[in-house]
């Protein structure tokens, strides 16, 4: 058992969780002051993750780059985030964490034994305090997938959409995207 693994749910400062070892198999994050450790995702999850990186990056400008499993540096108590993907300045990569106010775009996957609560609610929250202008969450869960986006507000509040299946069009850091959500997961289609 590593020393991240022996503090779990223990209090934990900025300093101790950036002196931890590297832990491949488990992804660390600090929630309300704690260590927070979760097994690495498998299968569906990381297989969602990297085709929207993939079809984010065909079509977002050079600068940007959407990064899946980048850590966040956010203020407030949950200081440490792991969001599945980001999508931020290309030149962000050769940093060691992106800072929340780099962060255009942050996405959580839902998917069995995650938490919904911390995905629906918790992250937006603290995503939202940190001025990050969108969220989505993915809900691998649902047949079909669902998406919901989180829009920042004028007062720093995010408002949400109801869940939208099938095809989604929007605007990531200025830049219009489409997304289908059934081609994340399942087999992989040809391009023509």
């Amino acid at each position: 058992m590593s020393s991240g693994l022996a503090r779990e749910g223990l209090p934990i400062s900025i300093e101790e969780f950036d002196g931890l070892p590297t832990d491949s198999s488990h992804r660390l994050e600090i929630e309300d002051g704690r260590l927070l450790v979760m097994i690495r995702l498998a299968g569906p999850h990381i297989k969602a993750a990297r085709r929207l990186a993939n079809c984010l990056d065909e079509q977002l400008p050079d600068e940007l780059e959407a990064m899946v499993e980048f850590e966040a540096e956010l203020t407030g108590p949950s200081p440490r985030r792991i969001p599945d993907l980001v999508v931020c300045s290309s030149e962000v990569g050769d940093q060691v964490r992106v800072r929340g106010d780099e962060i255009l775009l942050a996405v959580e996957i839902v998917s069995p034994g995650e938490s919904a609560a911390r995905d629906y609610i918790k992250k937006p929250a603290e995503y939202a305090a940190n001025g990050i202008p969108t969220t989505w969450v993915i809900d691998l869960q649902e047949n079909p997938h669902s998406l919901t986006v989180y829009t920042l507000d004028d007062t720093g509040q995010y408002h949400f959409t109801s869940p939208i299946t099938g095809t989604y069009t929007g605007v990531v850091g200025g830049h219009e995207v489409t997304i289908d959500l059934s081609a994340l997961t399942g087999p992989r289609r040809r391009r023509s």
